[in-house]
């Protein structure tokens, strides 16, 4: 090598470590929000994983970012029915990492974790979960308590595999053609045969309530029938309480009276009562009675001079 060379690639290295000494000898990391990142230097790799901002690290150092956001996959999956049918549900599956198991998410599963743990998971319990069920039972009245079996199962699986199942949601379900027009019309047997039932209930309830509004009427005239029969009765019972009573205040009177009435005082209510017929305009002729029988004929007669015949004799 001659003197100017060597001169010339002495310089050159003399440049080059003066370029790393200005940046430090590191290099620039921006970690994004929703993001979490872990660190991997020449000695291995660090033990709390970065939070979002700007880090200056190591030039040899790398970092493997993880989103710590709620995700969400869709997911086919092929499975077969209790009788051995092929069915397709479009599913989707949602997670999030923990975020305090970033550094062992990297170091047991790696950044692809779903592929290793979450797919292959969620495709093993959609077959165990829907291999119990018959192919209408999965297209219609089942597919809530499916996915929630599948839910349970995949949640169990991936405890402490530092990811978080959120919801497995089952969108469609494909049958074959030839299946899918059978569960419809099942479907649509089924509906009729509730529907009619159900307008079966609604008259028997209708019946019923009528049935109750006729024993309730018959009830309330029976209580009105009854009700008046014993005011009626009331009333004849306290009429006849009040002849009683007045029949019985006439007799005390009488047994009261009687021993102070003589033959002069009868005597004397005659002739009162003889004046007060006299005294009226109307021609009369009065028999009285007594012991001693007589004939008034106050025709033409006056108060003052009155003709009293004893009885069988004229004027």
């Amino acid at each position: 090598m001659s003197h100017s060379a060597f001169r010339s690639g002495w310089l050159g290295a003399l440049v080059v470590a003066g370029a790393l000494g200005s940046t430090g000898c590191s290099t620039f990391v921006r970690i994004g929000p929703g993001d979490m990142a872990v660190v991997h230097a020449p000695d291995g790799v660090a033990r709390s994983a970065l939070q979002p901002g700007d880090y200056h690290l190591g030039v040899d150092d790398t970092t493997t970012a993880y989103s710590v956001r709620s995700q969400e996959k869709e997911e086919p999956l092929d499975v077969l029915s209790s009788d051995g049918l092929r069915i397709v549900l479009d599913t989707s599956i949602r997670y999030h990492v923990v975020p305090g198991d970033v550094v062992a998410l990297d170091r047991e599963l790696g950044k692809n974790y779903y592929d290793v743990l979450l797919g292959p998971t969620l495709r093993s319990q959609a077959r165990k979960v829907v291999g119990r069920f018959r192919p209408e039972e999965i297209y219609s009245t089942q597919r809530e308590l499916i996915e929630k079996q599948i839910t349970d199962g995949v949640e169990g699986a991936i405890k402490g595999r530092h990811v978080q199942l959120e919801a497995v949601l089952i969108r469609n379900v494909t049958l074959p053609a030839q299946i899918q027009a059978a569960v419809n019309d099942k479907l649509e047997k089924e509906q009729s045969a509730l529907k009619m039932k159900y307008v079966e209930d609604e008259q028997k309830a209708q019946d019923r309530v009528k049935l109750m509004q006729a024993n309730d009427d018959a009830e309330r005239e029976k209580i009105a029938a009854q009700s008046a029969a014993d005011v009626s009765r009331i009333q004849a019972q306290a009429a006849a309480d009040a002849k009683r009573v007045e029949g019985q205040g006439v007799a005390a009177y009488q047994q009261a009276v009687q021993p102070t009435i003589t033959p002069q005082i009868l005597r004397w209510r005659e002739i009162e009562a003889t004046k007060a017929l006299a005294e009226s305009p109307n021609t009369k002729l009065v028999l009285g009675g007594g012991s001693a029988s007589t004939m008034l004929d106050l025709r033409g007669a006056s108060t003052d001079n009155p003709y009293v015949a004893p009885r069988g004799e004229s004027k």
